[in-house]
């Protein structure tokens, strides 16, 4: 969407990307403003610019300002609730704005632009509103604005609330170019152009470099595949966030390592890492919010470091699957499918949540034996209907639901109540009886708990790392589970031993040689 001056729209998404992109040769400061209600900061902390990059809560971040290009990263769903605003700004140290070309904000979700602002119409002043963040009807909206401010970014931001103090007289040995205000790396000394000193981030060091070092590709190639290394034991145990993630760049510059090749090194990283929280979240059976929350924030921040826009349909793919697993979380804790059978005799007050064809599977001295027929789970009873006499069962005579590859395994206190079934999604199937029969016993789990299935976290870890993060069976690295080699619906314990990563592939085919 394209939106024009003054206009504004809903933003659906709870973790965003603010990216603005202009012509190069021009220096553009962005700067967020979180505004109470009263149109004022609550205190200097609710300013966010280069001297302080990170709002205390987290909510916005200022990732990224070069040559060209500047991105803050937005979590809607982390803002405060005493913040009414979040104004979106920029500033020029030199000239004015209407001497930056093609100026443009849009607004990005996992890298895809949910919004698009061309800002036109620009002023000769050194100070813009560009857009803003506003909370209307339990949500966010976006509307571009493209104010100036004649008084630069200092009277902009004395006019929402900023205390801005008397800049001292500057004296030769402190003074430093603007670029040093925003990043550590090295810069020209002005008294010697031909070579470079390094800026740590908060004082000049006594460091030197020539300004044109010999190029030695293996001393390169060895340099960044250390850096590859040390990115991984970033990511999986912060994720790309914080001191450890900002020392990765860091490190970079000082190798004299352009951040395109560690764009380029962190792609395949970021895969692999957000198959891994996929996975992770998928080993206990429960999606909470806050995971498919934490992946959405995840993808956001890494494609602010990485630019994952070649990477768009796997990472749709994982994205897909968790809103899938988040769906069945929410079956099995009680919003139940309504299903209308017109054929099927029901009592007054029942209702029908899932009705499939199944294949009753029963193991007999002389073999295996299969029945078709239709698996029916309503709010009092659970039926099969087969070839033969067929059974039926209340819930109170159910023991639990459990998904064992393509089948469903139901426990119950009678015979003829239990059994397995091989059903065309066993997933969705297993999660709608498991629902049911959670509803009919007054089983249904508190938010936030969890079964006795879950996989503790060190466990998962050390599972992960044995198997190199991918299928034991094939090698495969896409769509990975966590799978008990003894299923736990047999007595298989969850540990380290008993734990294997499989691929979904393989997850099913041994499900059909069980």
């Amino acid at each position: 969407m394209e939106l024009t001056r003054g206009a504004n729209t809903r933003v659906a998404a709870s973790a965003v990307s603010v990216v603005l992109e202009w012509g190069s040769g021009q220096e553009v400061d962005p700067q967020a403003l979180l505004l109470a209600e009263t149109g004022k900061i609550r205190s200097d902390d609710d300013f966010v610019f280069f001297n302080a990059p990170r709002h205390p809560s987290g909510a916005i971040v200022l990732q990224e300002v070069t040559a060209g290009r500047a991105v803050l990263a937005v979590d809607l769903r982390g803002i405060e609730s005493g913040v009414d605003r979040v104004v979106i700004a920029g500033s020029v140290p030199a000239g004015s704005f209407r001497e930056i070309p093609g100026l443009a904000l849009s607004v990005q979700e996992a890298g895809r632009p949910v919004l698009r602002y061309p800002v036109s119409r620009m002023d000769a002043v050194q100070a813009m509103v560009l857009g803003e963040f506003y909370r209307r009807a339990g949500g966010w909206r976006f509307r571009a604005v493209g104010q100036g401010w004649d008084s630069g970014l200092r009277g902009l931001a004395e006019e929402f609330g900023v205390t801005v103090d008397d800049d001292p007289t500057p004296s030769p040995e402190v003074s430093a170019p603007s670029p040093v205000a925003l990043s550590p790396g090295w810069y020209e000394m002005p008294e010697d152009p031909g070579r470079l000193r390094w800026w740590s981030g908060t004082a000049w060091t006594e460091e030197r470099w020539k300004s044109h070092p010999p190029h030695d590709p293996a001393a390169y190639g060895r340099i960044l595949e250390t850096w590859r290394g040390q990115a991984w034991q970033v990511l999986t145990a912060t994720g790309p966030r914080g001191p450890r993630w900002d020392e990765l760049w860091t490190m970079l510059r000082y190798h004299m390592i352009s951040d395109v090749a560690g764009r380029e090194a962190l792609r395949p990283l970021a895969l692999a890492h957000l198959e891994r929280v996929v996975a992770f979240a998928f080993a206990d059976n429960e999606i909470e919010q806050r995971e498919l929350d934490d992946f959405d924030r995840t993808v956001a921040e890494l494609h602010a470091a990485a630019d994952l826009s070649a990477m768009g349909r796997p990472i749709e793919q994982l994205r897909q699957r968790m809103l899938r697993g988040r769906a069945l979380t929410q079956v099995k804790a009680g919003e139940l499918p309504r299903v209308h059978r017109p054929d099927l005799h029901l009592e007054a007050d029942e209702l029908l949540h899932v009705d499939v064809n199944a294949v009753q599977i029963r193991n007999l001295a002389s073999g295996p034996k299969h029945s078709a027929g239709r698996l029916i789970g309503s709010s009092k009873k659970l039926r099969f209907i087969g070839t033969g006499a067929g059974s039926e069962s209340t819930w109170s005579k159910i023991v639990s639901i459990q998904r064992e590859y393509d089948t469903v395994v139901i426990a119950a206190t009678t015979a003829k109540g239990g059994g397995r079934y091989r059903v065309p999604d066993a997933e969705y199937v297993a999660a709608v009886l498991e629902g049911t029969l959670r509803v009919a016993k007054r089983l249904v789990l508190a938010p936030g708990e969890r079964d006795s299935r879950a996989i503790p976290q060190h466990v998962k870890s050390r599972v992960w790392q044995r198997d190199a993060g991918k299928c034991v069976e094939c090698g495969a690295q896409e769509y990975l589970e966590f799978d008990h080699i003894i299923p736990w619906s047999r007595g298989g314990a969850t540990s380290v031993d008993n734990l294997q990563i499989l691929c979904r592939h393989c997850n099913l085919a041994k499900g059909a040689r069980m």
